[in-house]
């Protein structure tokens, strides 16, 4: 009998040991998992957005309670769970090493969930998550107490962080010199989610993703003439943003209906400065029109300059001029040039202001003195450095330039694997060489798990997307957010000698290549934003 009772008193003991005990702390972007001490004091200008990283230690298969508390009544605070993601680390390989099968999978949070309520589940023993802080732009400045209070199974938990607002006010948002292009994908979301392309719920999905991109200054909108921007596969006709058909007497028209929704439903979305047009020099070379004679949508592939190519373009450029400039969009058009030819590009070009000066170009890829002189918007590789009288040439223009990352640089990236660091790091970077913003080549491109997995067969895991289904974001998301306010912050004290010697700190060549020189550039910039 005493065995059996030591064993019941032994088996109680060993299960109140095994019950998991919260523990947890803040974290910080720039190191992000180590534990920042408790009540540690991060400084707001009055109308900003704060986000504030932390980790909790507990059982991943009981809800989590949280309670968020500040000291004042105008501070408005939300909790983001950071779901976690499988991803891979293969930066650089642009899908070499994926197909090897030789690349090393992770689970990143990266999915963001804002909470409604008062509660969630973690993804596993050890959770991540972010307080959102909106600091009113009345606000008096001065210390504010912010407790974070979890329970869990009757275990619970407070960490605290103390808000020094500073006597600075941020301008709106609306103000910020810094343009953003991300590629949008609309055909990823109808056959994410199921649905007939264009149809109202699909339209209904598209009104969220233009607001999410308009929450990060996003001025582009992304069309195709035909599908998307790579036309991988043939579509039906209805799928086409703007349906071209081909009549039996050979001659072609034109249905610009689903295009013109699109462009007015970003118009309406404050995504109204410039319309991305692509599939003029497409990678695949491959063009798209419905025969009707065969009532079948057909293809055919050329190379620009051809007389085939010439022969199904040029009555719709001829066409599409005169439907912008009933629109009164045409100087707001820009065709798009994906890292093609430099010289066929030109050349290009060339052929399409022949038969309208007013149409214009934009090229990511390297730079070309004579492609410059065509071209309106030139984006260039993070890692190619724009010679300051180049730049200024292009300026004097009128011109746009950016720069973009892509798979191919390994780091400072935008990536699931990057240093959240890098972030903060690029979006600086483009406004100290004295560019207009950034572009990346995918904000929506979607794998049928995109929910719970990232890897894609060639692309580094984080590469085609920044936001995910449900109205969900990504962390990086919230982070490029964070790092706009930082550039607001810039532009704000432009004026003083110290802001402009740090800015061309960060142009140093070196920092592209030493994450930990990186990171310590992104401190100084903030401690000195923040003084």
């Amino acid at each position: 009998m005493k065995k059996i009772l030591v064993f019941f008193v032994a088996l109680l003991a060993f299960g109140n040991c095994a019950q998991a005990q919260l523990s947890g702390y803040f974290t910080s972007f720039e190191e992000f998992g180590t534990m920042l001490p408790n009540k540690t004091e991060v400084k707001a200008w009055r109308n900003e957005s704060l986000i504030l990283p932390f980790l909790i230690n507990g059982d991943s298969t009981k809800v989590l309670n949280f309670e968020i508390k500040t000291d004042s009544k105008k501070i408005k605070s939300d909790l983001v769970q950071l779901h976690l993601v499988e991803g891979d680390i293969s930066g650089g390989n642009c899908g070499a090493t994926k197909k090897k099968g030789t690349f090393v999978k992770k689970r990143f949070p990266d999915r963001a969930e804002f909470i409604k309520g008062s509660s969630f589940v973690p993804d596993s023993t050890t959770s991540y998550g972010l307080v959102k802080i909106e600091i009113p732009d009345n606000l008096k400045p001065g210390k504010y107490p912010l407790e974070l209070t979890f329970d869990q199974n009757g275990s619970t938990l407070k960490i605290e962080a103390l808000i020094n607002v500073i006597g600075r006010k941020l301008s709106d948002f609306s103000s910020l010199d810094y343009e953003m292009d991300f590629w949008q994908f609309p055909l990823s979301i109808s056959t994410y989610y199921k649905l007939d392309p264009y149809s109202d719920a699909h339209w209904n999905k598209i009104t969220e993703m233009f607001d999410q991109l308009h929450g990060f200054n996003q001025i582009v909108v992304t069309t195709s003439v035909f599908y998307d921007l790579y036309n991988t596969s043939i579509k039906p006709l209805e799928q086409m943003m703007i349906q071209i058909r081909k009549k039996k007497d050979g001659t072609y028209t034109y249905d610009y209906s689903t295009f013109e929704k699109y462009v007015e439903l970003a118009f309406s979305k404050g995504i109204s400065k410039e319309i991305a047009v692509h599939n003029l020099f497409p990678w695949n070379l491959t063009y798209f029109y419905f025969d009707e004679e065969s009532g079948a949508v057909k293809t055919f592939k050329s190379e620009p300059g051809t007389d085939a190519y010439n022969n199904f373009w040029n009555p719709f450029l001829v066409d599409f001029a005169t439907y912008l400039k009933s629109k009164n969009w045409m100087d707001k058009t820009v065709f798009w040039v994906d890292e093609r030819d430099i010289n066929s590009t030109a050349l290009l070009v060339k052929y399409v202001k022949a038969i309208d000066p007013a149409y214009k170009f934009g090229y990511s890829g390297r730079f070309s003195p004579g492609l410059s002189e065509l071209v309106f918007d030139y984006s260039l590789a993070s890692n190619i450095v724009l010679e300051p009288a180049k730049l200024a040439a292009r300026k004097s223009k009128g011109f746009k330039t950016t720069y973009y990352t892509s798979c191919y640089e390994v780091q400072p990236n935008m990536l699931m694997a990057s240093n959240y660091t890098d972030i903060y790091f690029l979006i600086m970077l483009s406004k100290a060489r004295g560019y207009d913003g950034m572009l990346r080549w995918a904000f929506n491109l979607w794998s049928p798990q995109i929910m719970k997995s990232a890897i894609f067969s060639d692309l580094p895991s984080g590469d085609s997307h920044f936001v995910y289904p449900e109205g969900q974001v990504s962390l990086r998301y919230l982070i490029i957010k964070d790092a706009l306010e930082e550039v607001q912050k810039v532009e704000a004290m432009a004026n003083s000698s110290k802001t402009k010697e740090l800015l061309n700190s960060h142009t140093r060549y070196f920092l592209l290549n030493i994450e930990k020189d990186r990171i310590n550039m992104v401190k100084t910039m903030k401690n000195y934003l923040n003084d």
